[in-house]
């Protein structure tokens, strides 16, 4: 009997590797295991919603400046309302406040236009006069307000019930997921896509979705693929009511005073009063703690719009990174120069709403099908070709 030192080493072999089990890689994993495509990895450094989509300000909303993203976001609310039905597994935590996006006089204008091209496009959406405002929330202060785009079933559910919900579905399906394991690296030979290097061993594949969220740019120019994806902090406050005093009842969104809120169960409600922009250079940077300043600036934003919850209840907050490009839409398609690679980034601001449908595209694109929603314009290569989308508001979340 003799030692073979040569024998070969078993590799670990799949048809496609998603990088990523947040909101983006368990809606993607779902869909290509409930449409057969093969062995599916889902690869994930921590555990499943443990980056950013577990900080989700988890907003429904469908009011966008581009079709592409509306088109999405107005399928993707469809899935979460019929979450039981769309996945099978879980619950997707849908309540409906109504959303009201806010604006002053000077954006008055370019918010009916939107409002024009959505409903054009099929969303259930319309301007609102601020005496109409007033009966939607009577708890909102009109000063400087002129105007509001308002959706009857707009309002929140739950990002990290939504991520374990399509993660359950699609281990049921067979995805295999190796939790706990980081990518380190794209491997690729000859312009394609060989599989992912990680931290315990290579996966061969010949298909990688990239879902990393704020660290898939890092992971792209292992490739080779530079993305313009920047990096912000951005900081959400969580504040209680007592059940004796008024309570909001829609989630808005100020042009104003650039105040955000939600409600959410029990009399407390998450709210974000915008920050001047803190860059960040690694997604590893964030702090998740908020600033001891940031009580006093959202307070000072309630005061202004919400004036009877200036003093509300202090619970805290979290922090988190928005990942964002150049005209604040997200990128989604096949890399520029890199067969078999598939890009799912960018998406901080508005990914919430539209992972449901996005699962469904990046799925029907690796199988090389065609898809209803035409995302073309959210291609990989437009920053190179210059072709930017434009903006209702200008460059910010609300794109």
């Amino acid at each position: 009997m003799t030692n073979d030192d040569t024998s070969p080493v078993s590799v670990e072999t799949a048809d496609v590797v998603v990088v990523g089990a947040g909101l983006f890689g368990t809606s993607i994993a779902f869909q290509l295991a409930s449409r057969g495509a093969g062995s599916i990895v889902l690869l994930e450094r921590d555990t499943v919603g443990a980056g950013d989509s577990g900080l989700s300000f988890s907003m429904v909303r469908r009011h966008y400046s581009n079709e592409a993203p509306a088109r999405l976001a107005m399928r993707g609310v469809e899935l979460i309302k019929r979450w039981p039905e769309a996945v099978g597994a879980g619950d997707a935590g849908y309540v409906a406040t109504g959303y009201l996006l806010t604006c002053d006089i000077e954006r008055l204008g370019r918010l009916a236009e939107n409002v024009e091209r959505l409903v054009a496009w099929g969303v259930d959406t319309r301007v609102v006069e601020p005496a109409e405002i007033a009966e939607l929330e009577p708890l909102l202060s009109l000063d400087g307000i002129a105007g509001a785009a308002y959706e009857p079933d707009g309002g929140y559910a739950d990002a990290q019930k939504m991520a374990l919900g399509w993660f359950a579905a699609g281990v049921r399906l067979g995805v295999r997921p190796h939790l706990g394991r980081a990518a380190t690296a794209i491997r690729i030979d000859a312009g394609r896509v060989t599989g992912v290097e990680t931290e315990t061993g290579f996966l061969s594949a010949g298909t990688v979705v990239n879902a990393a969220g704020g660290w898939g740019p890092e992971l792209a120019r292992t490739a080779g693929v530079e993305m313009p994806v920047s990096l912000r902090r951005v900081q959400v406050g969580r504040v209680r009511q007592p059940p004796d005093r008024p309570q909001v009842r829609r989630t808005f969104s100020d042009m104003a005073t650039n105040l955000v809120l939600r409600p959410d169960r029990a009399g407390t409600a998450l709210v974000v009063a915008y920050q001047p922009e803190e860059l960040l250079a690694s997604r590893d940077e964030c702090r998740h703690v908020v600033d001891e300043d940031y009580e006093a600036a959202v307070r000072a934003a309630l005061r202004v719009r919400v004036p009877s919850y200036a003093d509300t209840e202090w619970l805290g907050g979290f922090a988190g990174a928005y990942d964002y490009t150049p005209d604040w839409n997200p990128i989604l398609g096949w890399a520029p120069g890199v067969e078999g690679l598939y890009l799912a980034l960018g998406w901080s601001g508005h990914g919430f709403k539209l992972a449901p449908s996005v699962g469904e595209v990046a799925a029907a694109h690796v199988l090389g099908e065609s898809h209803a929603i035409d995302v073309e314009s959210l291609a990989p290569g437009r920053f190179a070709h210059g072709n930017l989308l434009a903006l209702a508001y200008g460059p910010g979340a609300r794109a």
